[in-house]
């Protein structure tokens, strides 16, 4: 694993209430690092690094669900025929009618198979290499300060997407596959739900790699705290009509 070499200390400094997460995906077993002691699906994976408190890999062995299909594992990383079938949704009681499970197969993201062999999953203090994905369990207020930075000098578009059942695609696969920062709100993912994975109202932001560094220094840069968020109602319309105001005059008389 390549060493890190990124400054992440900026994230520490969002006062989460749990740390956030660096992801790696490696074909060669790393070193230095435990493998997990148990069993666990894939959205189990992230709270269990934030309890630990240390970083661990896991296998295919480890992984109870159809996660290992989400990261590529080899051998295990096609879901079984009953359940690209669609009847599986129906059994479970998701979906009205197999054609839309279906659908899902047709959408959800996944690294291709037999490529990642081993996971590394460890909590913000004790990351190491540079990681393939940096994931934060934050609230709406520290959502949008991070999103912001997202945008702050890149004028990129918030983008939310997942689907009731293999939500964790959309945590993982997509933004390693895409590039894209990718968030949703948990207790809407139907595994995580009856696994009890997470309480239901965080928002779970996925940072892929090549956007750690651009949100990481224009956290560094930017004013957390808006003027506009300290006013209140009435004074903020105030002054943000007197700043339009300002403006259409600067216009005016260039």
């Amino acid at each position: 694993m390549r060493p890190l070499q990124t400054d992440l200390s900026v994230f520490g400094k969002l006062d989460l209430e749990k740390p956030p997460v660096g992801v790696k995906f490696l074909f060669h077993k790393p070193e230095g690092i435990e493998q997990l002691d148990k069993s666990l699906a894939l959205c189990e994976m992230l709270p269990e690094a934030q309890r630990r408190g240390a970083p661990f890999y896991f296998t295919k062995e480890n992984e109870n669900c159809f996660g290992s299909s989400v990261v590529g594992m080899a051998e295990n990383g096609a879901s079984p025929a009953f359940a690209q079938s669609g009847e599986l949704g129906v059994k479970l009681e998701i979906f009205q009618d197999a054609r839309a499970n279906k659908r899902l197969f047709q959408v959800n993201p996944g690294l291709p198979r037999g490529t990642v062999n081993y996971v590394v999953l460890a909590p913000l203090d004790k990351i190491t290499f540079e990681p393939d994905l940096l994931i934060l369990m934050t609230n709406a207020t520290q959502a949008e300060l991070v999103l912001r930075a997202m945008t702050y000098s890149t004028g990129e578009m918030y983008e939310s997407k997942t689907t009731t059942a293999l939500s964790c695609a959309w945590l993982y696969a997509y933004p390693y596959i895409t590039g894209k920062v990718n968030y949703y709100i948990t207790g809407m993912g139907f595994g995580s739900i009856g696994r009890e994975a997470f309480e239901p109202g965080w928002v779970l932001i996925a940072i892929p790699y090549n956007w750690i560094s651009t949100i990481a220094e224009n956290l560094k840069e930017m004013k957390w705290k808006l003027t506009a968020y300290t006013l209140g109602r009435e004074k903020f319309i105030q002054w943000e009509h007197g700043i339009l105001q300002q403006l259409a005059q600067e216009f005016q008389n260039p």
